[in-house]
């Protein structure tokens, strides 16, 4: 090889690294290097409404003190202005989001089971005890469990004999007996098909039922018929504090996108209430945002307004599916306004006593979901989030990397 051919291929081999280095940090942000575990470490701490560094995003007063001290600052202040670049309450929502695109539906893990309780090495089975949904909500709509076991090596489903059933509430440390579900593999009651080995449960709440439920099933299972235990948990909120009415309007407001929704509320109240926003082509998901505050009883009007950097950074234009609408009334003993009342507030704060579960369900909207009118995407500005509390918090980071 030539010494003109040596110098050539040396500098495109000079200048490919250079490229490399000036853009390794819009990599990395972009998610081009990470892995599947990175991208959802990243996608779970972009969706949140708190920024990195844990406090709110409004309270600046202990902002420097809750950072973690073995991160360098510099870090801190680059993530910080990644995160700050959508608002608090309208934040970017990705297929590694489960909690947030599917959310009242928790997976849980098949358990390996042992013949004996002090046994170390399970027996070779697997079983899951499944609420499909985490929460019952309301007295009248049925929540499905299902229970299968399987061989863990060939995951072929084993035969179950179902031999006692327990149900139960805990609140504050006190157990509470509760009227067992009744179940099948009949194909009937919420059992989708018979005699497939996956017996499932159906039970409705009384008003009686509010908090923290546990199943307890006790089976026998495979060829061998052995004998075990089967646990499980799910929330209960027989009360219904609101409904959505299915009341919807949509229209852009300063770059962003306004979607208000109707609510009947029962139960006057503080209320968090959250809802996503995907393509209502092919449902990818866009962004979620979510409406805290007072509500009055009678018929409300809440807005979502879901910020017009993600909708703008999506690539997909309208009309858009908003769904998944969820939330709770607060039901917490203090109340937020008594911390600005002096002396009286006080009082009341430390005389306050809990005495039922810190949340009241609001069950999702029957139709799923509501299709917006088109849009451009140039209707929705590409401008960062701005705020004095993100400036003070910049400044606080810039001042601490210095």
């Amino acid at each position: 090889m030539s010494q003109k051919k040596i110098f050539i291929y040396l500098g495109i081999a000079i200048a490919a690294a250079l490229v490399f280095y000036l853009l390794r940090d819009e990599a990395e942000q972009n998610g081009w290097f990470l892995s599947e575990e990175e991208k959802k470490a990243k996608a779970e701490w972009m969706a949140k409404g708190s920024p990195p560094g844990g406090g709110s995003a409004e309270d600046n007063s202990n902002f420097l003190e809750s950072l973690d001290e073995s991160i360098p600052p510099e870090k801190v202040l680059r993530d910080y202005l990644e995160w700050s670049e959508y608002p608090p309450n309208s934040r970017p929502l990705t297929k590694y989001n489960e909690d947030l695109t599917n959310p009242y539906f928790i997976q849980i893990s098949p358990i390996p089971m042992v013949d004996k309780p002090e046994d170390k090495k399970p027996n070779g089975y697997s079983c899951k005890l499944q609420p499909l949904q985490w929460a019952a909500i309301g007295v009248k709509d049925p929540l499905h469990i299902t229970l299968e076991c399987f061989n863990t090596s060939s995951f072929e489903k084993v035969p179950l004999n179902i031999r006692n059933v327990k149900l139960w509430k805990e609140f504050d440390g006190n157990k509470f007996v509760a009227l067992p579900p009744d179940g099948n593999d009949k194909g009937i009651d919420g059992d989708t098909q018979a005699k497939d080995n996956v017996f499932t449960f159906e039970w409705r709440p009384t008003y009686k039922d509010w908090g923290d439920m546990f199943l307890e099933v006790e089976i026998e299972y495979g060829k061998e018929k052995k004998q075990g235990k089967v646990l499980s948990s799910f929330f209960s909120s027989p009360y219904q504090p609101a409904e959505w009415s299915g009341y919807f309007l949509d229209i852009p407001r300063d770059g962003s996108l306004s979607i208000k929704a109707g609510v009947n509320v029962f139960k006057a109240g503080t209320y968090h209430l959250e809802a996503n926003l995907v393509n209502a082509g092919n449902g990818d998901p866009i962004a979620w945002a979510s409406f805290d505050g007072k509500l009055n009883a009678g018929r409300q009007e809440v807005e979502f307004l879901f910020f017009g950097k993600l909708i703008r950074e999506s690539g997909y234009e309208g009309p858009y599916a908003f769904t998944q609408l969820r939330g709770h009334r607060v039901n917490l003993a203090v109340d937020p306004d008594w911390f600005g009342q002096g002396e009286e507030g006080m009082r009341r704060i430390l005389a306050a006593k809990t005495t039922e579960p810190d949340k009241e369900l609001v069950g999702p909207y029957k139709e799923n979901n509501y299709t917006t009118k088109e849009y451009n995407l140039n209707t929705f500005s590409l401008k960062a989030y701005e705020s004095p509390e993100k400036d003070q918090k910049v400044k606080q980071l810039q001042d601490l990397a210095r």
